[in-house]
């Protein structure tokens, strides 16, 4: 009968919850059962009754029989999939404050993955597929690198990160106008999608995946920066300066973007923001120098030794924040074929946000691998 009695509840769980949430316990043992399953906890190696106040620590979770993960933003333990009777350790270890900007600095020169931190106009990750995941928002981004304010316009050293996926096909303006400053996806990239409570009410004046003809499908809901992740977001300088071709280095980018390039007619050179988009320097870098050689143009970038090898290169026709500086209408983006072109502003192609760091953001657990990404903390 109790063997019934615990099929049934744990059938009802999975139906109606299909997680169980476990919040602080006060039970007198240490090693003690709740809703049928056992648990031991330790701090520092020493056994205890009740989870520590959220704090400096990194907790390991290791159940029997279910998949158990700890929730760092809010400070509860997670178990799903279970097969049988299930029992979990679960410890918390005293971690001392490593900022993550450190962290990654701290790398420069080591293999990751398969890539490697380089020092190149900032500490920047390079290759296939190095550790630079990061859980950010709930989900997956990934670290470009870290940067002083020669591309930030703040003081220190801020870590740059992307979202891992697309949120989805928007137009740059939906005016036809290489000017991000005025641009409807800035607008809505800096209004619904960080604060989606305070600023949904604009999706239908900012959100087109194709000039005003296309609505794009911006619910940002479930996807937008929440609360505890936006206060990690620094308002930084992005620097709006273009070129006129394609045909150039990633070196002769990154100067471009910030002092030697030009505008079209009076557009202004740098605006203030939290969110943004790649620049065509961040993807020229992030390929594996060894086999794409830095004198390479990024018109000349291709699908096998340079687009091949870099972590930026998913499925191309996406967006950077760059306009071409003699044309009013075109931006940079990244083709299909992994080199860098241009198209319409009003066009609509995919965007990952992008976005700095405050320099007082910690590394909790993980070691940047897809399996293991960067916890952090603030």
């Amino acid at each position: 009968m109790r063997k019934k009695l615990l099929i049934i509840s744990i059938f009802v769980l999975i139906i109606f919850i299909s997680i169980i949430v476990l919040n602080d316990y006060n039970n007198t043992n240490k090693i003690f059962k709740k809703d049928g399953i056992m648990y031991a906890l330790t701090l520092d190696g020493v056994s205890t009754n009740s989870f520590p106040s959220k704090g400096m620590y990194r907790v390991d979770v290791n159940c029997e029989n279910a998949k158990g993960k700890w929730d760092y933003d809010n400070w509860k333990l997670y178990i799903e999939d279970i097969t049988n009777n299930v029992s979990c350790d679960i410890d918390f270890t005293t971690i001392s404050k490593t900022y993550l900007n450190n962290k990654i600095i701290s790398l420069s020169g080591q293999t990751q993955g398969t890539g490697q931190v380089v020092n190149e106009k900032g500490y920047r990750y390079e290759g296939k597929n190095p550790n630079n995941y990061i859980w950010f928002n709930n989900e997956l981004w990934r670290i470009i690198g870290v940067f002083d304010s020669a591309s930030h316009g703040q003081s220190g050293n801020l870590v740059k990160i992307i979202r891992e996926e697309s949120i989805g096909g928007l137009a740059w303006h939906k005016s036809n106008t290489n000017d991000w400053s005025a641009s409807s996806l800035k607008s809505l990239l800096n209004g619904a999608y960080y604060d989606w409570e305070s600023n949904k009410s604009s999706v239908s004046t900012y959100c087109y995946g194709y000039s005003t003809n296309v609505p794009g499908n911006c619910d940002y809901s479930e996807i937008g920066i929440n609360d505890t992740y936006r206060n990690m977001i620094q308002n930084v300088t992005w620097y709006l300066r273009g070129h006129s071709s394609t045909s150039a280095t990633a070196e002769s980018f990154y100067n471009y973007e910030r002092t030697t390039g030009t505008v079209y007619s009076g557009r202004p050179t740098e605006e203030e923001g939290y969110i943004g988009l790649m620049y065509p320097s961040d993807y020229g870098y992030s390929v594996l120098a060894s086999s794409c050689a830095r004198t390479t143009n990024l018109s000349s970038y291709s699908s096998s030794s340079c687009a091949g090898k870099s972590w930026l290169y998913k499925i191309g026709y996406e967006r950077t924040i760059t306009p071409y500086s003699s044309s009013s209408s075109n931006v940079f983006y990244l083709n299909g074929d992994g080199y860098l072109s241009g198209s319409i502003a009003s066009g609509g192609s995919s965007v990952r946000p992008v976005l700095y760091l405050k320099s007082n953001v910690y590394v909790v657990d993980g070691n940047g691998s897809i399996s293991d990404p960067y916890i952090i903390g603030m």
